[in-house]
């Protein structure tokens, strides 16, 4: 997917943000960048980044064709993917609704990490 895909795919989704939306995508919204995703089976993936918050990032997942909440330790460098199949407004959403409910309500695609439940959530 070239940069021009990419502007067009956020410019449709933020005509689509309510004013909620709106207000904290132009708070956490950067220029696209590609960054790279090391892949457990060890393939190397390209990723457009669209927003960073903290240690995750919104991205655009071309093999999913969707925007995902994705973690990083790197700058550059994803660590942990998410499902990639919301429009961009329902990620903002979800970050919206993260901040409010205080714990992550979107979903990741990897697996839990031991002594979690599914949702992350110590057990």
């Amino acid at each position: 997917m070239n940069e021009a895909t990419i502007w067009e795919l956020i410019n449709a989704g933020r005509d689509r943000m309510s004013f909620g939306q709106r207000r904290l995508w132009n708070l956490i919204t950067i220029d696209p960048e590609e960054w790279l995703h090391h892949s457990p089976a060890g393939s190397d993936h390209r990723v457009w980044v669209v927003a960073l918050i903290g240690r995750s990032v919104i991205s655009y997942n071309d093999i999913e064709a969707g925007f995902d909440r994705s973690n990083f330790v790197r700058y550059g460098e994803i660590t942990e993917l998410g499902w990639g199949q919301a429009d961009l407004e329902v990620a903002v959403q979800h970050v919206i609704s993260e901040l409010e409910q205080g714990h992550r309500t979107a979903p990741v695609a990897s697996a839990p990490r031991p002594g979690e439940f599914a949702d992350g959530k110590p057990r």
